[in-house]
């Protein structure tokens, strides 16, 4: 009728979050971001029954917590089947398909479609309104909540055609019509009364339906008493709700009896967690009245039972967690497991992680410890303080519980947050012992390659990569193939070795986008991820970037970046040779500033060539050098930046084919690259004092119209100065001044009105 027992995967999901399920930590949030080559969060679709099945690969810390679950229960001999899989209905990382973001917006997915169809064509029988407004949500100063549940669109949609066929010959008659207008009465109550975003809401007034007419049947007096006291629940009245469900409970009679009792004890429910948010001084007396109700009806009615669980989780969420991971743990897998891991999944996110890390159920303490270099919050950083200080407690505590139980499942989390040099040798050895056939091997595996790289044993590592991929490369999922990759170019003896490790295939993890932006690309090959450019831009010198460029194996995707930012380098570290060399490819395809290039070669060497090179960089944005911090942080050349704090982290390894010479190049290199100040900070002196000269040459309003423009552009952070006491603020009204004084009549003048 109104409404009923549940039946999604998890009530208490959508209870505790007083919200559709939304983002929590380590379980998705708004903003987060994901490597298109190896996700950090989930495993890709196609994958999942590999994963699920034991063949886990590679096992980040920052996987959802779905995921590690997986994991663990693969890792305790306890692998799921493709059908135990599918029960579990995952969407992301969420248990159950009841989760979209468009839930409230979608009369399909809430529920409230099925009945508005059903609904129509009485309506019109009667000539009552066709289409009716349905608003599932209700809102708190917290947020929002699903405050009509779709199995009460259902029951009222059962409901609906069931009392239609109560009139002479089975047909509707107008006592139906009334039943119909109590039950649109009941769902009017389930919105907001109207009004203004960040407004108070106004007072509800709930909208009860119409008292049966004299005559009219039992039953519609029974479901009249029942629509009434659901009325009362919507609009948020509990005390009125729970007197009406109580006297549904005591009328015999009622078809709603046994529902009524249980809707009176849900009605302390949400008195305890909606009225005063939640904080109200007698929350807790409420739910224990509730659940003293309801054990009182959980032997001959299930949804009873099930709901005990909510209100046990919210009197004492830990023991609830505790008492979850032990069933899930020690009892196989059911019909129930889906229900009782969505709400263990919940009440995680609810969960200090020191307390996950200490928790005696192995389960909930091996989850705690796989995140614990997860930082707490979206915007906090892996590398702070206070995660960094969650780790090295999770590391001892890891220790003591591998000492008592020598389980690969425990090595696990402790060479995920192990950091070059932590790792003690029995641990390495343990380690290294697991035989290939454990779900945790290749992620064991490798943390000792990754470790040994970090400890300067690269050569080692690279002969182990070798093997590792030789053996098990064609089983293992994209994303722990690229994982492996991604270590096997820093392991790489030689330049071929290091750029075959560098092609990388999507991970096949939706990414998702703006809904104005363009198309992914379809052409995936040659396609690398962020490592390598790192590599490349962080530590190769000039020499090595020419040899890059020449070699067979670099991707084409590659070619015009890498050409364009070895060229901005040559520039700016005054390299005449190399960009001599590097004009001709540059040039092609540049029809507006080709003629700029061959200036460049024909000029003289020294300060003609270095202006010819700076109208290059002011004509040419896309020149731009890609400088990249030890701590693999791009630095964008328009833009200011702070040097990392004492929380820098640890730096990134440079590819062990580069010998000491060229790394010493490369690093003579950068600290002049990392001292440069703002694009147009750096060009402007060059330009200004070739334009104070007044030359009779078109290219000079020209470049100083775009001097003017680019100021514009950047981003000064840092600086510490007011913005018009900086050197780019002065730069850009000296060139306005200079471009309208001797160029006053030119289309670059008229188009240049302002400066920055």
């Amino acid at each position: 009728m109104t409404m009923r027992p549940s039946r999604l995967p998890s009530c208490l999901a959508a209870a505790l979050l007083l919200a559709l399920p939304r983002a929590a930590l380590s379980s998705g949030a708004d903003g987060f971001t994901d490597n298109r080559y190896a996700s950090l969060y989930q495993v890709a679709p196609a994958a999942l029954a590999q994963y699920a099945g034991g063949d886990l690969g590679v096992l980040p810390g920052t996987y959802w917590r779905i995921y590690h679950y997986l994991a663990y229960q693969a890792a305790k001999g306890r692998a799921l089947t493709a059908g135990q899989l599918a029960a579990l209905e995952l969407d992301r990382w969420h248990v159950g398909k009841g989760s979209d973001w468009d839930y409230a917006y979608e009369p399909e997915k809430n529920g409230s479609g099925g009945w508005s169809k059903e609904r129509a064509a009485y309506a019109r029988q009667w000539g009552l309104p066709v289409d009716v407004k349905l608003d599932v949500m209700g809102e708190t100063d917290d947020g929002s909540y699903v405050n009509c549940h779709g199995d009460a669109f259902r029951q009222a949609t059962v409901t609906l055609k069931a009392r239609a066929q109560l009139g002479a010959g089975g047909k509707p008659d107008a006592w139906h019509k009334a039943w119909l207008q109590g039950q649109d009465a009941v769902f009017a109550n389930c919105q907001e009364p109207p009004h203004q975003y960040g407004q108070p809401r106004p007072k509800r007034v709930t909208r009860l339906p119409p008292a049966p007419a004299a005559g009219a049947p039992d039953w519609l007096k029974a479901d009249h008493a029942y629509q009434t006291a659901a009325a009362y629940f919507y609009s948020r009245d509990f005390d009125a709700a729970r007197k009406q469900f109580q006297l549904v409970a005591q009328d015999a009679k009622s078809p709603w009896k046994t529902l009524g009792a249980y809707l009176a004890a849900r009605s302390l429910i949400r008195a305890a967690t909606l009225d005063g948010e939640g904080k109200a001084p007698d929350r807790n007396t409420k739910l224990l009245q509730a659940r003293k109700e309801l054990e009182a009806l959980a032997p001959s009615f299930a949804p009873a039972k099930r709901m005990i669980t909510l209100v046990d989780a919210r009197i004492d969420p830990a023991a609830r967690i505790a008492a979850l991971a032990r069933q899930l743990e020690q009892e196989p897998f059911g019909a129930d497991t889906p229900r009782l891991l969505s709400d263990y999944l919940v009440l995680l996110d609810k969960q200090p992680r020191a307390a996950m890390i200490a928790a005696k159920e192995p389960l909930t303490a091996w989850i705690g410890a796989m995140q614990a270099e997860v930082p707490g919050d979206y915007f906090d950083d892996a590398r702070g303080k206070e995660t960094q200080q969650v780790r090295k407690e999770a590391m001892e505590t890891l220790r003591q519980r591998w000492l008592n139980q020598p389980d690969a499942l425990w090595l696990a989390p402790l060479l995920t947050l192990a950091h070059p040099g932590e790792l003690r040798e029995a641990e390495r050895k343990a380690a290294a012992a697991v035989p290939a056939k454990h779900p945790l091997y290749l992620d064991l595996q490798y943390h000792l390659a990754r470790l040994a790289i970090a400890e300067k044993q690269a050569e080692k590592a690279d002969r182990e990569i070798d093997r590792l991929m030789a053996a098990h490369g064609k089983a293992m999922s994209t994303a722990t193939a690229n994982r492996y990759l991604a270590l096997k170019m820093a392991s790489a003896g030689t330049l071929d070795a290091f750029l075959a490790a560098a092609p990388r295939k999507p991970d096949g993890v939706e990414q998702g986008g703006a809904i104005d932006g363009a198309p992914a690309e379809a052409d995936t090959d040659g396609d690398t991820d962020e490592d390598f450019a790192l590599s490349v831009f962080r530590h190769m010198p000039m020499s090595e970037l020419k040899a890059l460029l020449a070699h067979p194996r670099l991707p084409a995707k590659w070619q015009a970046p890498l050409r364009e930012a070895t060229m901005a380098r040559a520039l700016i570290l005054n390299d005449e040779a190399t960009a001599l060399a590097l004009l001709d490819g540059l040039a092609k395809g540049r029809k507006t500033t080709g003629h700029l290039y061959a200036r460049y070669r024909n000029a003289a060497s020294g300060a003609e060539r270095k202006l010819a090179g700076a109208l290059l960089l002011v004509n040419t944005p896309e020149l731009n050098p890609k400088v990249i911090d030890a701590f693999g942080r791009g630095r964008d050349w328009g833009c200011g930046s702070s040097e990392p704090g004492e929380d820098g982290g640890v730096p990134a390894q440079p590819p062990r084919y580069l010998g000491a010479g060229q790394l010493a190049e490369a690093a003579k290199e950068q600290q002049a690259l990392m001292r440069l100040p703002l694009r147009t900070e750096f060009i402007a002196p060059a330009l200004l004092a070739w334009a104070k000269q007044k030359p009779s040459d078109e290219e000079a309003p020209k470049a100083l119209h775009f001097l003017v423009a680019s100021t514009r552009m950047e981003c000064p952070y840092g600086s510490g100065k007011a913005e018009k006491e900086q050197p780019r603020a002065q730069y850009s009204r000296e060139a306005f001044n200079l471009l309208h004084k001797h160029y006053p009549n030119s289309k670059w003048a008229k188009q240049t009105k302002y400066y920055y």
